[in-house]
């Protein structure tokens, strides 16, 4: 019994999980259209490896993937009017509080899907979202309104002033409790 259909199939998994770990892990992270092709076409071509016993040449052609893709990459880089072209570029949904029905009709996205959108980012009222936008690769990106920004540790800071001091002082005390600090190497530094 031949068994070489078995090897190929494992070094068709070894080669192609090597050229995808050249490609990089900006395409295995949030993958762009050009991305989910070469994906799908490398599945295509081991599949068809597999059946008619090619293996150099779908080896070859595999390498040719990665290598297309990585060029694309280089040329969205280095032109913005190619990147533009095949990834696109955000679309704004909301300014000011207001949705922008003709952009969600663009994106082929109801009002209901960009709700669940906001929720799933913790974001109870649209009239709180100074803006809102879909990002190319289908997340959403927010700034909220200023009166409901979340306040950094400067402000606190600031608005605390000199009583900080004699917070600081109580804090040194709890600073034993800290379950941080019963791990080993933590007070060390």
């Amino acid at each position: 019994m031949n068994l070489t259909f078995l090897l190929e199939a494992l070094g068709l998994l070894f080669i192609s999980t090597l050229l995808l770990r050249i490609a990089g892990k900006k395409s295995m992270a949030k993958m762009s259209n050009l991305e989910v092709v070469i994906i799908l076409a490398i599945g295509t071509t081991m599949g068809h490896a597999i059946k008619e016993h090619k293996f150099w040449q779908i080896i070859v052609i595999l390498t040719f993937f990665i290598l297309y893709l990585i060029f694309v990459q280089y040329l969205q880089i280095k032109s913005k009017t190619i990147h533009r072209f095949i990834t696109g570029n955000a679309t704004v949904v909301i300014r000011n509080g207001q949705i922008i029905g003709a952009n969600l009709k663009k994106l082929r996205m109801t009002t209901e899907q960009l709700e669940m959108k906001l929720r799933q980012k913790g974001i109870a009222y649209i009239s709180n979202v100074n803006t809102a936008t879909i990002e190319t690769d289908g997340e959403l990106g927010y700034e909220l309104m200023e009166h409901v920004q979340p306040i950094t540790r400067e402000e606190l800071m600031a608005m605390v002033g000199e009583n900080q001091k004699g917070s600081l002082q109580k804090g040194q005390d709890s600073k034993q409790d800290n379950l941080f600090n019963k791990v080993p190497g933590i007070l060390e530094k």
